[in-house]
């Protein structure tokens, strides 16, 4: 998951959902932990005010003690996960690298040696799950065919799974830009790395029983032509997330868009984070190759290679 999510946060961190009221610093921390990956590292600062730019290296917090602990079916110790800082202010790394193992919990605490403060937080992490087929590895924009994915579920105990997809574009430049992004970016205005903010194009969370459901109980996720924004070779990636994930993201989409809620009652982030705020959240995740390529010119010419479906 990208920082863009939590530093949006912060803007709204700030903002009571009545009446304006004064800035009041927290802790801010964030990690993602991906199953079967190693340890991720954890970023700690305090918020900025609303009207602030926030900047990390600024509000980064140094010389807390940061531990990570995986826990057990009863909720005691199993693993303790010493951090420590990395070269970069406010950012702590594991002293011992291990793979996060999915459908367990862990667990964050960070301490400070001069104050009582105190941060926890905890993720239930989701199952693994695996990409088994594509229906094509090249598809033409706008076909006949869209890009078409075949996984197994994730499970995540107690509830159905939800995912998000996303879309990297990994030759991200004008020239590559489909037609209705061409059409709302204008390279005359905007300076070429002003594109970063659309290399990597997500969708909202949408939940398994939006997908397809084959007879073996596989999903089919296809990918809509709106989401893809630059030709050439992309990666697509499906994310499978964690309460605290889902949290964050659903909530954080009710408070910046849309006219439907009145001020009073848009609710707030959740975070699930005590003594502070941000995210300490786990996902799985999968990831695809496919080239997106532009429509033949010509009358009748939109036509795509022939379909190449195998297992991945």
């Amino acid at each position: 998951m990208r920082s863009f999510l939590l530093l949006a946060f912060l803007l709204l961190a700030a903002c009571d959902t009545v009446g304006t009221v004064e800035h009041s610093t927290q802790y801010v921390v964030e990690s993602y932990q991906v199953a079967g990956a190693p340890l991720q590292p954890v970023r700690l600062s305090r918020s900025a005010p609303v009207d602030a730019v926030f900047d990390f290296a600024t509000l980064a917090v140094t010389g807390a003690r940061v531990a990570v602990y995986l826990l057990d079916a009863a909720g005691e110790v199993a693993e303790t996960y010493d951090y420590r800082p990395s070269g970069e202010r406010g950012v702590y790394v594991p002293a011992r690298l291990d793979e996060v193992r999915p459908l367990r919990r862990y667990r964050l605490e960070v301490t400070f040696p001069d104050s009582d403060d105190r941060i926890t937080a905890e993720t239930l992490v989701p199952g693994t799950f695996d990409a088994l087929a594509t229906n094509r590895d090249t598809v033409v924009y706008q076909g006949t065919e869209q890009f078409e994915i075949t996984v197994t579920p994730s499970l995540y105990p107690g509830r159905q799974s939800f995912y998000i997809f996303s879309i990297e574009a990994l030759e991200a430049d004008f020239d590559h830009l489909t037609p209705f992004y061409r059409d709302i970016i204008d390279p005359d205005a905007d300076d070429p790395d002003n594109l970063d903010d659309y290399v990597v194009n997500e969708s909202p969370i949408v939940n398994e029983g939006n997908y397809e459901t084959t007879p073996e109980g596989t999903l089919v996720i296809r990918v809509p032509w709106l989401a893809v924004v630059f030709f050439g070779d992309t990666r697509v990636t499906v994310n499978a997330l964690d309460d605290n994930l889902y949290d964050f993201i659903r909530t954080q989409s009710v408070q910046q868009g849309g006219p439907t809620l009145a001020p009073g009652e848009i609710p707030n982030v959740l975070t699930h984070v005590d003594g502070g705020t941000g995210i300490f959240g786990s996902l799985a995740r999968v990831s695809i190759p496919v080239f997106i390529a532009p429509p033949v010119a010509g009358p009748g010419a939109t036509a795509a290679p022939d379909p190449g479906r195998g297992a991945l």
